[in-house]
């Protein structure tokens, strides 16, 4: 559930330009891990005239950043974006995601979906600390073991608020690896449900893990109302996910065997994360465009809850121009 709508493509179908439209950028899905689709409404004359190509190439170029909501983490940021798509009669590849349209009218469609989890794309980004832990956490420990000031080679003395992360770490914890083990990308597969009318849009999915990394399901429901001008298109969307138990406990959980000072066990439970976002699109010639997106999601609390979580939102940006191949 990686879209983010930054191109518009004519279909020969209303609902198959629903999803060509809401496509997202591959690089943008992987690295930012947005969800939500938008569509562009037009009516069945109107898409029919229209016969694009069944491949779609583009690429991006612009500044693009997902905070972090892991505690010690840098923010995702992606700045070059490669975007492929091919819709066939029936089966289909957007940037990543491979699916079947098994039904499909001219204002429903319903396919067989195979798609990633992108929740692994965060671990990639503890780099400010191997354990997790943030500084001031790294320093309370520190003080606790009894490091007020620490002596170094040489009988210099180095005080405890002049020492980096890493330093922190191995002072505290000594020979210990007190690193925070990295969880492996999901390969999902479900159903998705799109429907458009004149009163907006409406996308459902529902996913269960297919490649045994956490064996758990996830759910996403989403309204979005685009509106065209003669060079712009907007859209702002609402939507909602809900998380399994063994997803939450599989990326957001401590381990028994992961528990160190500062980072207690946890278990994860179900939740369900809400985002809101607000996409716009304007033309500024037949093959190049202006395209930005803000979205703010808010984690449910069985995740915030967790140790090695320490912020309840994610806010994601992206602003950049997009030429568009084919």
């Amino acid at each position: 559930m990686t879209r983010i709508p930054f191109r518009r493509i004519e279909s020969t179908h209303p609902v198959t330009a629903l999803r060509w439209y809401a496509g997202c950028l591959l690089s943008i899905a992987l690295a930012l891990g947005l969800p939500l689709p938008a569509a562009a409404q037009e009516s069945p004359q109107a898409t029919a005239s229209a016969q694009p190509s069944a491949w779609t190439m583009g690429v991006a170029a612009g500044v693009g950043r997902r905070s972090n909501p892991f505690v010690a983490s840098d923010d995702l940021t992606q700045n070059a974006i490669v975007d492929l798509a091919w819709y066939g009669e029936r089966w289909f590849f957007d940037n990543g995601d491979v699916g079947y349209t098994f039904n499909q009218t001219d204002q429903f469609s319903a396919n067989l979906l195979l798609t990633f989890n992108n929740e692994r794309n965060y671990f990639s980004y503890l780099s400010n600390g191997s354990s997790g832990l943030d500084i001031s956490s790294l320093r309370e420990l520190a003080i606790d073991k009894g490091f007020g000031t620490i002596g170094i080679a040489g009988g210099e003395t180095v005080d405890l608020e002049s020492l980096g992360t890493s330093e922190l770490e191995e002072f505290v914890f000594e020979d210990l690896d007190a690193s925070l083990p990295e969880r492996d990308f999901a390969v999902n597969s479900g159903i998705e449900l799109l429907y458009i009318s004149r009163w907006g849009d409406l996308q459902a999915q529902l996913l269960s893990d297919v490649s045994g990394t956490h064996r758990g399901q996830s759910a996403w429901l989403a309204y979005s109302y685009p509106w065209i001008t003669r060079h712009s298109e907007f859209s702002l969307t609402l939507g909602m996910e809900w998380k399994s138990r063994e997803l939450v406990d599989y990326y957001y959980g401590v381990r028994p065997d992961e528990v160190i000072e500062g980072r207690p066990a946890y278990r994860g439970k179900s939740g369900v994360n809400s985002v809101i976002r607000f996409s716009a699109s304007r033309a500024l010639s037949e093959r190049w465009r202006l395209v930005g997106v803000v979205e703010q999601e808010f984690l449910s609390q069985n995740i915030k809850r967790s140790p090695i979580i320490e912020r309840g939102r994610v806010s994601t940006a992206f602003v950049g121009i997009y030429y568009q191949f084919k």
